[in-house]
């Protein structure tokens, strides 16, 4: 203890390194993970399509593409759910928006060619039973 002018006696503390590491691991700690979680990618499961090479392919494709769209809202909704608890809420709304719309233009894509293939094929049959 040290007298100090006109303050009365003033404890002089020396703070041990031990409260001072365990001070700043209490800080340092959840920074770091707010830092890691609020920079975390975004990945959805949901992947894009290949264009079909034969027919069975293309219609295979057809006939399972409303599953696959439906799977595809079900995650967008899912990771949007789950872009609220990360601190970067916008940006991470923004990078499923952007993913999901990838893969949607990647389906209208693979659809179109899907349904050309299947279209030339129905027209290749008409043309072979009408007799010229």
């Amino acid at each position: 203890m040290s007298f100090q002018s006109k303050q009365g006696i003033v404890p002089q503390l020396n703070k041990c390194i031990g409260v001072v590491a365990l001070r700043l691991f209490t800080i340092v700690l959840p920074a770091s993970f707010l830092v890691l979680t609020a920079c975390s990618t975004v990945q959805l499961q949901a992947s894009k399509p290949q264009a079909p090479n034969t027919l069975e392919q293309a219609r295979a494709y057809v006939a399972e593409r409303d599953r696959q769209l439906e799977f595809l809202e079900y995650e967008l909704n899912e990771q949007s759910r789950a872009c609220y608890k990360k601190f970067f809420v916008s940006s991470c709304l923004d990078e499923v928006r952007l993913q999901g719309a990838q893969i949607r233009r990647a389906h209208l894509e693979v659809q179109g060619k899907a349904e050309d293939m299947i279209r030339l094929d129905e027209y290749a049959n008409r043309r072979a039973r009408t007799p010229n």
